[in-house]
């Protein structure tokens, strides 16, 4: 069959609907990761053809057609938005109406470069799969996108954003569409499809073909408020993000049993936790239309991971075969996601004694502290004993302390303290040539010796980047993806990695965490500005990301400050912000001289007050940015912005020292710098935000 051509221009979108949106919108289909996943290619054979196709795909081509009890009907979906059927737009009935047709029934095929998909009209449309941003003479734009057995497109016409995503769950073929308007709430329709005739084709390898991030966010749980290292019992709030505008109802879970259900925004109650405090898991579970599963979000409470550490607790005289030696005693603390190889003691330089038997405790799962002794025997009153510990993934420390003039006790608490510090001069720039004795700290009214000072070279960064994509952010789109990717490029290390968030009226984890430069980039380039703003649920989803991740901490939010779509109250996205206190950098797009939305100003006016405030009490920068038509100097101002982000972030320390406090203490520890004429910016502990 000849494949139907679509021309879409931009004209009277009501009078376009059958022709462009019912039509072009509904033949669009599915999208993915990047052209750069370069998987092996496979042939495979269609209508006696056979054709060479990316092996990603193999999984889902073939005809489907939809299983109406476990999908959601489009006209019922839309029905279910508005008050009453009498308030619903023309535009909104007919578009519902046409998808309900055009889904229930799709067939994907693979042709040399490109996919073609065919619906049950027998309406079919191609898209090349290299993954690039194509744009037709009518100004519409649309991408092809794969990854990870995944696959989704992205069109742009006449006003509406729709993105449809593609992934195998078991035998069946799930579809995802998102359909977004400025105008209009967004319309998500969730489709689930059988096989036609025969068995499927076999499953992608790595499971049902989608990780957790490919699908939209739904719902995440906001970690309950709680004092420095408190553990929680009894009474206590537990606040969630419901970022689906779907969502109607909300069941909470405690260890697995269900408490209750919520059906009214914004979704929060109270849960009665264990006393004594122990580690408990909570579990939210969303559902919308119909009581239709929309997802989910889990989080462990009172989880209290402990740094990797060593040290020696004890050294005591001995004898081996009549010979004087030395006992040590030492202390290891390996975090929960970590199993511990083995422990090596050195007299000196010579290696005497290795440990790698140590049961069960060394198996990852829980924090735990391991004791391990060696006895050394012939040392001298001046030689120094090492203690090294190594960890399955390679990371190593050790430990080391003179024989003569030492004094130790038998008991130490391993529990290893990490803060991240930022110290600046008198003008307010950072600075480095600093060292561990530049630093007071002080616990529970006792002074601490301060262990080690790590620079930004030692201590892997964990880096945020949430992008504002609304309309809005169009007039200056090319220059800003550009900017920021030269600024991921030059700032990330090695072992540095990042995650991307967009937002626009909704909010998508575009990337997780990864140190793959090219990734990141091809994902940057995959955004299409589109949509208002929500800004509030953009900066706490982003901040949420944070939750056991180990290394140093940033986030930077690029956005015009304006916000008329955050379903979270304002209030709660600052609160967490400056509670969980990494340090966030706003670089706010004034808008001023190119073209805005009625009233934009006036948003901005008020954003920027909090925004600063937020800044600052993190530890972060605001920096400002009026645009306007001349192109190179405000992209020189974002460079500079950039610039001056990165060589804050080369300027973080991780300030370290063992404490003794109990484990429940939650005394803030007060750390100042000493060395005259600096002052410190921020001192953040590194801990779970669970």
């Amino acid at each position: 069959m000849q494949a139907a051509t679509v021309t879409p221009a931009r004209t009277n979108l009501v009078n376009a609907v059958p022709a462009v949106v019912a039509w072009t919108l509904w033949l669009t289909t599915v999208g993915a990761v990047a052209a750069q996943d370069a998987t092996p290619t496979s042939r495979v054979v269609q209508d006696g053809s056979t054709t060479e196709t990316d092996a990603g795909l193999a999984h889902l081509l073939g005809r489907w057609n939809r299983n109406d009890s476990l999908s959601e009907d489009a006209v019922l979906k839309n029905e279910s938005m508005w008050r009453s059927r009498k308030v619903i737009p023309h535009m909104m009935v007919e578009l519902a109406t046409s998808a309900a047709d055009r889904l229930s029934a799709v067939e994907i095929r693979a042709d040399g470069a490109q996919l073609l998909l065919r619906n049950s009209r027998n309406e079919e449309t191609a898209f090349n799969l290299d993954g690039r941003l194509h744009t037709d003479p009518a100004g519409n734009q649309s991408q092809m996108l794969l990854a990870d057995g995944t696959f989704r497109t992205e069109l742009f016409v006449a006003g509406w954003l729709v993105v449809e995503t593609f992934y195998r769950s078991g035998d069946q073929l799930l579809r995802m569409t998102d359909i977004q308007n400025a105008r209009y709430p967004s319309l998500r329709v969730r489709t689930v499809y059988e096989y036609d005739g025969g068995e499927p084709p076999p499953g992608f390898p790595a499971g049902d073909g989608v990780h957790r991030h490919d699908r939209q966010a739904v719902i995440r749980i906001v970690p309950p408020e709680r004092r420095y290292r408190e553990l929680l019992s009894g009474r206590v709030e537990i606040q969630t993000l419901a970022i689906d505008p779907v969502v109607s109802a909300v069941d909470f879970f405690l260890d697995g049993r269900h408490i209750r259900r919520v059906r009214k925004h914004p979704f929060n109650t109270h849960l009665e936790l264990a006393s004594p405090p122990r580690e408990q898991t909570l579990e939210v579970r969303a559902y919308g239309f119909q009581g239709a599963y929309a997802g989910a979000d889990l989080i462990v409470l009172n989880r209290l991971d402990a740094p990797f550490a060593v040290r020696i607790a004890d050294l005591s005289g001995a004898a081996a075969n009549g010979a004087e030696a030395v006992r040590v005693k030492a202390w290891v603390s390996v975090p929960r996601s970590s199993t511990l190889e083995r422990v090596d003691f050195y007299r000196s330089e010579d290696l005497v004694a290795t440990l790698n038997d140590f049961g069960g405790n060394a198996e990852a799962g829980t924090a735990r502290t391991i004791p391990a002794a060696a006895l050394i025997p012939g040392v001298e009153a001046s030689d120094f004993v090492r203690v090294s510990a190594t960890l399955a993934d390679g990371r190593s420390l050790e430990d080391a302390a003179l024989v003569e003039g030492s004094e130790y006790q038998s008991e130490i608490d391993i529990r290893l303290v990490q803060f991240q510090v930022l110290v600046a001069d008198r003008d307010g720039n950072p600075v480095s040539g600093l060292a561990a004795e530049d630093f007071e700290i002080r616990e529970n009214g006792k002074r601490r010796r301060a262990e080690e000072l790590h620079t930004s070279r030692d201590v892997p960064l964990v880096l945020g980047l949430a992008i504002d994509s609304s309309t809005s952010m169009e007039p200056i789109w090319l220059e800003l993806r550009y900017v920021a990717g030269r600024f991921l490029d030059r700032t990330l290390a090695s072992d540095d990695r990042t995650f991307l968030v967009d937002f626009d009226s909704m909010v998508r984890l575009l990337q997780p965490l990864t140190g793959d430069k090219s990734l990141l980039s091809a994902r940057l380039d995959r955004l299409i500005p589109f949509g208002g703003t929500a800004l509030n649920d953009g900066l706490l989803f982003s901040l949420l990301q944070y939750r056991n991740e180990p290394g140093r901490r940033a986030l930077v939010v690029i956005t015009d400050g304006i916000d008329k779509h955050s379903r979270s109250r304002r209030e709660q996205a600052t609160e967490f912000a400056e509670r969980l206190g990494l340090p966030i950098y706003f670089i706010q797009l004034d808008p001023s001289g190119l073209r805005f939305e009625s009233g934009s100003l006036a948003a901005i006016g008020i954003a920027r007050p909090r925004l600063r405030r937020i800044s600052r009490r993190t530890g972060g920068r605001l920096f400002t940015i009026e645009l306007s038509p001349d192109t190179a100097a405000w992209t020189e101002e974002l460079r500079a912005a950039f610039d001056r982000i990165e060589e804050d972030l080369r300027h973080q320390h991780v300030l370290t020292w063992y404490s003794d406090a109990s484990s429940d203490s939650a005394s803030v520890p007060k750390v100042r710098v000493t060395r005259r004429g600096l002052t410190l910016r921020s001192a953040v502990p590194l801990e779970a935000i669970e």
